[in-house]
């Protein structure tokens, strides 16, 4: 987890010092491992980072040519982009052959990157700021207009620390976060931030947008035609290459394990893919009736010979932090998991700095029953994603909230 952040600038302006100080400086938390810049014109790229890959040249901004990059998150395929492209990269960073590609394939070198990223290249020769996201939109990216142009960072609240815009709430994003606790689209929370859409690569020059293009997550068509055999066999090896490609690091990993089946899936395959025993970490509450899966979870490392690392969670500590957690939530989401994940993260950093997860699972394969649900006819009890709101009939607002499915329906 890097930090980037960036100014666009108009005409005439340039960017200011102070300025791109506070911007790195509000995502220091995001890179403790160095701090890096690039000043050229009306452009400035900010890096913090977070070593991962090539911990000895993997410094960013990367530059190759007139153009420079600042990255976070990882781009897991550049082994087979060096390989296949013949690249001749300076360094070994995963961010080094996206800028490369840049540079032959003009915007549509983001269709090859497989990974969770978002990365900002500033090329010189064309004067221009390239954005793109992942398309499965993991990795955050936020841009705020400005009477100067357009700044970017992996946070709002970047934004709002910098002083490059005002901290006041946008109320149809509050209803949509009551109603379906979280947010939706490239609208925010946050009155004049928006999101870089997933898989979304845009091109700005001089402080305005001149190209928008969009990859998609899934492939287009139904389901395919196949056996149940086949279609086993195709989601193990998808699974596996999934999960090696997702441990390419150059320090420590290991595993958020709840115990549940799709946690249970990644131990599995991470204890078939390891030589070394697995480092996995449960989280629990010492309250009682709370949801508790360490004992499945400490049975379920047993089983692959996983190093295991069981934590409880008092009620009072969830008090003492709870205000340290919020703040963690810089794009809010009314999730309680955020609480067992910041300690079971503030733990897991004493032994590495990667964790896998079975996060995802349950979109990706139909695990809520609403997904299912979503999936068949009316006439077979099928019924629209999120048709009811949280506060729906409870008459606790002072007002029904309004328009909280636009972003979802879009």
């Amino acid at each position: 987890m890097c930090g980037i952040a960036g100014l666009i600038l108009k005409p005439g302006a340039t960017p200011d010092a102070a300025l791109l100080q506070r911007l790195i400086g509000a995502l220091a938390h995001r890179g403790p491992d160095g701090a890096g810049h690039h000043v050229a014109g009306q452009v400035a790229l900010a890096h913090n980072r977070l070593a991962i890959i090539d911990l000895a040249t993997g410094d960013q901004p990367l530059f190759a040519g007139p153009a420079a990059l600042v990255g976070n998150g990882e781009v897991y395929n550049y082994r087979e982009l060096r390989e296949e492209n013949q690249l001749g990269c300076a360094t070994g960073s995963d961010c080094e052959p996206p800028l490369h590609l840049y540079r032959r394939d003009g915007l549509g070198f983001a269709d090859r990157l497989r990974g969770m990223y978002a990365l900002a290249i500033h090329d010189r020769a064309a004067r221009q700021v390239v954005l793109t996201r992942d398309p499965f939109g993991i990795k955050p990216l936020y841009l705020a207009e400005t009477s100067e142009g357009i700044a970017f960072a992996s946070e709002a609240q970047a934004l709002i620390g910098a002083g490059l815009v005002a901290p006041r709430i946008r109320a149809e994003s509050r209803a949509e976060l009551l109603q379906m606790q979280f947010t939706t689209g490239a609208e925010t929370i946050f009155e004049g931030i928006t999101r870089l859409l997933p898989g979304e690569t845009v091109a700005i020059s001089e402080g305005r947008v001149l190209e928008r293009r969009r990859r998609a997550a899934l492939p287009e068509g139904g389901p395919v035609a196949t056996t149940e055999e086949a279609a086993l066999a195709a989601f193990d090896a998808a699974f596996q290459s999934s999960v090696d490609l997702h441990q390419r690091s150059d320090v420590p990993y290991g595993l958020f394990l709840s115990g549940g089946t799709d946690s249970a899936a990644v131990l599995a395959m991470m204890a078939r893919l390891n030589d070394s025993p697995v480092r996995a970490y449960t989280a629990g509450f010492d309250v009682a009736g709370a949801a508790d899966e360490r004992e499945r979870a400490a049975t379920l490392a047993q089983a692959v010979g996983a190093r295991h690392e069981s934590i409880t969670v008092s009620e009072a500590e969830v008090w003492r932090h709870l205000p340290e957690i919020v703040a963690a939530m810089d794009d809010p989401a009314a999730d309680y998991a955020i609480i067992p994940t910041w300690f079971l993260a503030r733990r897991a950093r004493q032994e590495v700095k990667v964790v896998l997860s079975g996060e995802g699972g349950d979109e990706l394969l139909g695990g809520y029953g609403r997904y299912r649900a979503a999936m068949r006819p009316w006439w077979l009890g099928g019924k629209a994603l999120r048709s009811r709101g949280a506060f729906d009939r409870l008459e606790v607002l002072r007002a029904p909230p309004t328009g909280w499915r636009d972003g979802i329906a879009a």
